[in-house]
């Protein structure tokens, strides 16, 4: 099926995936200390691979300018590349429980209707 060029579902699925980015690093980096490379893979393999990060360090230095998070410190790979690590604040802490408040409430709101549209189709279907 080709995508068409105003499809709202492909506007959407950018939308909601921009949406949770901040969420979703924040989760990894309350877990463990983590590189770009790290991040941008479990991101990718935890989701399924559905969910990328496309240019993490834009929103790194979003996170970093609020606050959020910061450049821990530096590690030699075992390729040998530097890799910098970076580390949830106390900020970013408080951040990610309110995002997963939000991100909570809203999803729920979402089911609640949705579920209300299957319901009634269901009604509409029953003999």
């Amino acid at each position: 099926m080709p995508v068409l060029k105003n499809d709202p579902g492909k506007g959407m699925e950018d939308n909601l995936k921009r949406a949770v980015t901040e969420m979703l690093v924040l989760t990894l980096l309350s877990r463990e200390d983590m590189h770009a490379a790290q991040i941008t893979r479990c991101i990718e393999q935890e989701s399924g691979n559905t969910l990328s990060l496309a240019s993490p360090y834009m929103l790194f230095y979003r996170l970093i300018e609020n606050g959020y998070i910061l450049e821990a410190y530096k590690k030699n790979a075992p390729d040998g590349r530097r890799r910098q690590y970076y580390q949830i604040t106390v900020s970013g802490i408080r951040y990610l429980a309110d995002l997963l408040s939000l991100y909570h409430r809203i999803t729920n709101g979402v089911a609640m209707i949705l579920g209300e549209i299957d319901e009634q189709q269901e009604r509409k279907e029953a003999p």
